[in-house]
């Protein structure tokens, strides 16, 4: 099985995923229950503050077991030559994904996945808007989340810790979706799916979530040296969120926007703002979760990586704010 590596990872949660408990067998270091869910809620309200609204828990095991199940690799030769494209890792020959780490917990590790969406914007704005030089920042977005999740990973690995009585912060590592390094490269749409949070096409590499349909963005998958016996087995995959007939709209509009890629010079860093309107098409597709659509220059924005697209956005922003 093949990764198309065009695809950014997209799901998301909005609200606190509900944890179901068993007995626990690791009882040395799983912190007291209690105290357990107070830093696991403090840390999803922290991401939701910056408009990381996609909070779920799952097993790093149920990942690892599922893209082995699958025998999941990159592609980098029938998609590339397809499309024109080279794949972000710079590898020139499929490679098998790397199975997220575990800790020694033989898959009993806490993985967390984090993500948006469109609630990121207004908050990656107004921090924009304070960096002292946004246009040194290479990938803004990536810069933004990633210290934003840093943050309150952080803080929440500290807090675990506290928990349990230990003195250092619970070890973690963390994998970002914008990371194509052979050994860093996470499947999100894959780990949403094992973790229950949206319904996965593998037609169209495109995952709907029950609320927010398509339009939803993944940006890491968190590792902790944290028990997850309190998971229940991997939850049973989502049914299609989609009818038919926007599924076959859908798979369309994916292959147009295929056909139209083959013919650019696509390079990794974004694409050209015509194609970015296909590959957005394919998402107008499904019904649900319209009403959350992303804005047009969030949108084009993740597509393109146009800066001017910013540069708009924190005028209008100014100018609301003169008029407070």
């Amino acid at each position: 099985r093949k990764l198309p590596s065009f695809a950014t990872a997209m799901c998301t949660m909005a609200s606190l995923p509900r944890i179901e408990r068993t007995p626990s067998t690791d009882t040395a270091d799983e912190p007291a229950h209690s105290s357990a869910e107070q830093a696991y809620a403090a840390l999803t309200a922290e991401l939701q503050k910056s408009g990381f609204d996609v909070v779920a828990p799952l097993r790093a095991g149920w990942y690892n077991d599922y893209i082995r199940e699958l025998g999941l690799s990159t592609d980098s030769t029938a998609y590339l030559q397809a499309s024109g494209e080279r794949h972000a890792s710079g590898e020139e020959a499929p490679f098998a994904l790397a199975p997220l780490p575990d800790f020694g917990r033989s898959g009993d590790a806490l993985a967390i996945l984090v993500g948006n969406s469109r609630a990121m914007w207004p908050a990656f704005l107004r921090w924009l808007k304070a960096q002292k030089d946004p246009d040194a920042l290479s990938d803004p977005v990536d810069t933004f989340a990633a210290e934003a999740i840093c943050g309150a990973v952080g803080r929440f690995a500290a807090a675990s810790a506290a928990a349990a009585g230990r003195k250092a912060a619970v070890a973690h590592d963390s994998f970002w979706a914008s990371d194509m390094t052979p050994a860093r490269l996470v499947d999100m749409n894959r780990a949403a799916r094992v973790a229950g949070v949206c319904y996965f096409s593998d037609a169209m590499f495109l995952s709907v979530h029950p609320t927010f349909g398509a339009w939803v963005a993944f940006r890491a998958v968190v590792v902790l040296d944290l028990p997850a016996s309190h998971l229940r087995g991997p939850p049973a995959p989502l049914p299609p969120l989609l009818s038919d007939h926007e599924a076959a709209a859908a798979k369309a509009a994916f292959d147009e926007a295929l056909r139209a890629s083959a013919a650019e010079e696509l390079r990794v860093d974004g694409m050209p703002r015509h194609l970015a309107h296909k590959w957005a098409a394919m998402r107008d597709c499904v019904r649900r979760g319209r009403e959350h659509r992303y804005g047009a220059r969030q949108s084009e924005y993740h597509y393109t990586k146009d800066r001017s697209l910013l540069a708009a956005e924190l005028a209008g922003l100014e100018a609301e704010e003169g008029k407070q």
